[in-house]
């Protein structure tokens, strides 16, 4: 991604003597100036991206009350499968994408991975039976998992602590939209194909494949890579984009591999309080699986279902930009995880205690916020927690969604048909999930004051990491005692960093 120093057509360039010589005032300016400019380049595609992305993975829902499941013969538990095995393909390539996304170019590997699955929901529309719309689904998820996850890790290259948690929460709100467009579209798509000799369902998955396709073919071209790397910055620009990533989460280290950033990652105790949160999340979102089935138990017909699905859809991405963007402005993260899951956990009891159409519709308004609301934090947290190394970063971003994505293998066995309207068993559980969110990101806000408490400690002392590196047999004792690593993937980017964790 870059280090202070880099090489330049043949001749060294000297990105912190650049960044140096301009006053405070000029290099507030020229970085709000690139901030913006990023912004623009980077944001719109990804989102787009991303929204065709979301619709590609949640047609299976829409399609089934278009009537998917009596068309391929699904029965019994079937469909619950078909939702499962989309998540095994989703989990399985998360972690060795991200490790393989440190090495190459994000432009080109992210464009291929939506070429692949483009064909494969295009794909989706010609089987006839379970087994090959399992088949389906399965590639789906293995193509699709790198999108996420990479993308997670290309922001925490380009934007400070203190920008990405409203980054990421800007670009998920493409999902909500998604789902709320995803929802109008498969209605039009019912509409206008109804009577057809081929099943309006089948239409969806062809049409929204091919379009993936086309569009991936121009994102190459558009996506940027790394602040050194790309072409379209001046030196100024690359200089700045380089440097004030050094001066938030500390220099990088350019010598580790990616089976010792994996170690680093693993053996983290914070890395997996932040996942046990994501876990739990991912679990209660599930619902938005079944939300056109919860949706369409209110005895409406197809269409009208469908266009029920957006409004609520449309609320949680409201809040979700207020929620990371008052999230970076404070630089906290616990409440933010904190209170939206409170307002879930008010509607899910609205849900538990009640089948009135009017109360559940309602509670959709504060079960999807208050899941959604709190992804990005999630995930901001896991780049603060994890900032360095960058192959740390990448590789614990991609657990964090990997592994926290292992709630929708079993979930959908939450929401069998048998158990509708009430699905008690289903809301008992997030219930029960939903508490564990709260009291997890409690408890790693705790840990995180104290490890911040650590660092101050090592300050005071006039101790630093690199100190530890070169004098290790008088220092690495003194280290230890305050729960860090000598010289080894510090999590804020060791000596030269003055950051502390976010909670």
């Amino acid at each position: 991604m870059g280090t202070a120093q880099e090489n330049s057509g043949g001749s060294s360039v000297n990105y912190a003597a650049i960044v140096a010589a301009w006053t405070p005032e000029e290099r507030k300016e020229k970085e709000r100036n690139f901030v913006r400019k990023i912004d623009f380049r980077l944001l719109p595609i990804l989102i787009v991206m991303y929204i065709m992305n979301y619709i590609d993975r949640n047609a299976v829902p829409q399609a089934k009350i278009q009537g998917l499941n009596t068309d391929i013969g699904l029965q019994g538990v079937e469909y619950n499968i078909v939702l499962s095995v989309t998540f095994i393909g989703y989990i399985l390539m998360q972690v060795p994408s991200n490790m393989i996304l440190s090495y190459c170019r994000p432009s080109w590997y992210l464009s291929l991975c939506m070429v692949a699955w483009g064909i494969v929901s295009g794909a989706t529309g010609a089987v006839h039976n379970f087994g090959g719309l399992a088949a389906c689904r399965f590639f789906l998820g293995v193509t699709e998992a790198p999108f996420f996850a990479g993308v997670a890790f290309l922001f925490s290259g380009w934007y400070t602590r203190k920008e990405l948690g409203l980054r990421l929460g800007i670009f998920f709100c493409a999902a909500m939209l998604s789902g709320a467009f995803g929802g109008l579209f498969a209605a039009g798509i019912s509409a206008a194909f109804q009577g057809n000799a081929i099943a309006s369902w089948r239409w969806l998955f062809i049409i929204e494949g091919a379009a993936t396709v086309v569009f991936a073919c121009v994102t190459a071209l558009v996506i940027p890579d790394w602040p050194s790397t790309t072409k379209w910055l001046t030196e100024e620009e690359k200089a700045l984009g380089v440097i004030r990533l050094v001066e938030d989460a500390g220099a990088e280290e350019e010598d580790i591999t990616a089976l010792d950033a994996f170690k680093m990652a693993a053996k983290d105790h914070r890395v997996w309080l932040c996942i046990l949160n994501q876990l739990c999340i991912q679990a209660v979102a599930s619902l938005t699986n079944f939300l056109p089935t919860l949706v369409k138990n209110f005895g409406f017909s197809t269409i009208n279902t469908l266009l029920l699905t957006a409004p609520p859809y449309l609320f949680t991405a409201l809040f979700c930009l207020f929620n990371t963007w008052y999230s970076d402005k404070t630089s906290k993260r616990s409440p933010h995880m904190v209170y939206p899951s409170i307002v879930a956990i008010v509607g899910i009891v609205i849900t538990l205690a009640t089948t009135n159409t009017a109360a559940r519709y309602f509670s959709l308004f504060l079960m999807l916020p208050g899941t959604y609301g709190c992804f990005q934090i999630s995930n901001a947290w896991m780049a603060n927690i994890a900032a360095r190394p960058q192959k740390k970063r990448a590789i614990a971003l991609a657990m964090n969604n990997s592994i926290g994505n292992l709630a929708l293998v079993w979930t959908p066995y939450l929401y069998p048909d048998s158990a509708g309207p009430q699905y008690t068993t289903a809301w008992s559980v997030n219930l029960a999930l939903t508490v564990v969110t709260i009291l997890s990101s409690l408890g790693l806000s705790y840990v995180l004051r104290r490890d911040n408490k650590k660092l101050d400690e090592l300050d005071a002392s006039g101790y630093t990491l690199e100190e530890g590196a070169s004098d290790e047999k008088n220092s690495s004792h003194h280290v230890e005692k305050h729960g860090e690593q000598v010289a080894t993937g510090r999590s804020l980017g060791g000596a030269t960093a003055k950051a502390r964790y976010q909670i």
